[in-house]
């Protein structure tokens, strides 16, 4: 995973997080496209993969989606 990738999935996970503290109107559909990018991200680099799988299901539980 290249800089900018890295830095992008750092921006994402902070996203995420405000998600769940405020809960705005429309906060799911945010997160589901959130996380779909941290899987498009991740996807091209296998050990990355495998060590964000748990945390896109614990977001997918926090989130409720």
């Amino acid at each position: 995973m290249d800089y900018a990738a890295a830095r992008e999935l750092v921006r994402l996970r902070y996203e995420l997080r405000r998600l769940v503290v405020e809960r705005p109107t429309g906060a799911d559909a945010a997160a589901r496209l959130i996380l779909a990018r941290i899987e498009a991200l991740v996807a091209a680099d296998a050990e990355e993969a495998a060590a964000v799988a748990p945390e896109l299901a614990r977001w997918q539980v926090s989130l409720s989606i």
